[in-house]
């Protein structure tokens, strides 16, 4: 993955940085004839009229329609456009510049599941009808063992479907895990169920084993090369099911394996029509206290499947 030569110069800035019974007849009448004197006077409003008064009982004026493909957002302005909205914004925490937004987080707090997590990124768009790839280019520095990107469709934190690449530091040290997570309830009135297709890259599919002399060093250089080289984590949706794909950068690993960009996949969830808007958002494991993450994301888009 060829690395990104955009440095943002506010990054070190950044870093210190009813009604009642018993009417009579009469006003039962009264009632009627008086209710129906604003709808007389609506038939000689215009139709563009009408239908702006129409928008405004029913609070329907400004829908969100979907997004036409291909989507692209390069982070070139001076700020978030328009087509964009920050959740609980934290302008201490991140800025837009030279085409990176760059994203700090800390307390172990941010995530899709909290509804207090700040700058959560969400598209005032739709997802599209059909099948579709929703990709964040970026790099992470995963340096307090419990950094996490995510990346997904969300109406509500009790109900989206995500991409959620995240470090996790045990026994052996930090690893690397990838997911598709989906929370929603079951019943209307119940709580929401997570599931999960859940994988950890360091227990076979980029490495074996952390926990070895080998292994060790991959693992090191791997997390080193998601902020150094970058990486792509995507989305998919085909027909009702949704997976995540991680792109990044791998050392060699013997003369069947060299050095070079890799793509792992997760299995497949199923979810039923799509659902709420295109959201990403940097976070932190509970544990992370209080350390630090920084990120870079310079590319967001949303495709058709090649």
């Amino acid at each position: 993955m060829a690395e990104s030569t955009k440095r943002p110069s506010l990054l070190r800035k950044l870093l210190r940085s009813s009604g009642a019974p018993g009417h009579s007849l009469f006003q039962a009448g009264t009632f009627l004839l008086l209710s129906t004197l604003p709808l007389l006077a609506q038939t000689e409003m215009s139709a563009e009229e009408q239908a702006r008064l129409a928008a405004a009982d029913s609070d329907k004026g400004t829908l969100a329609r979907p997004v036409d493909l291909p989507f692209e957002e390069p982070f070139d302005g001076k700020g978030l456009a328009g087509h964009w909205k920050n959740l609980n914004e934290d302008k201490a925490s991140f800025v837009i510049e030279d085409g990176i937004l760059l994203a700090l987080t800390s307390g172990g707090k941010n995530s899709l599941l909290n509804p207090e997590s700040n700058n959560v990124f969400e598209l005032q768009s739709l997802p599209p009808d059909g099948d579709f790839d929703l990709s964040i280019k970026g790099k992470i520095d995963p340096k307090t063992g419990y950094d996490e990107v995510w990346l997904g469709l969300r109406d509500s934190p009790d109900n989206f479907i995500a991409a959620h690449l995240y470090v996790l530091t045990r026994g052996c040290g930090p690893a690397l895990f990838l997911r598709t997570v989906a929370n929603q309830p079951v019943m209307p009135d119940g709580e929401p169920v997570t599931t999960a297709a859940n994988h950890s890259l360091f227990n076979g599919p980029l490495i074996k084993t952390i926990c070895d002399k080998a292994g060790a060093p991959l693992g090191k250089q791997i997390l080193s090369d998601l902020y150094a080289r970058g990486f792509v984590l995507t989305l998919s949706r085909k027909g009702l099911r949704y997976r995540t794909s991680l792109s990044l950068t791998v050392p060699g690993r013997g003369a069947d394996k060299p050095a070079g960009v890799e793509t792992v996949h997760t299995d497949w969830l199923a979810r039923m029509a799509p659902f709420g808007k295109p959201v990403f958002l940097l976070g932190q494991g509970s544990r992370a206290g209080g350390g630090e993450t920084l990120a870079e994301f310079d590319h967001f888009s949303i495709r058709r499947p090649q």
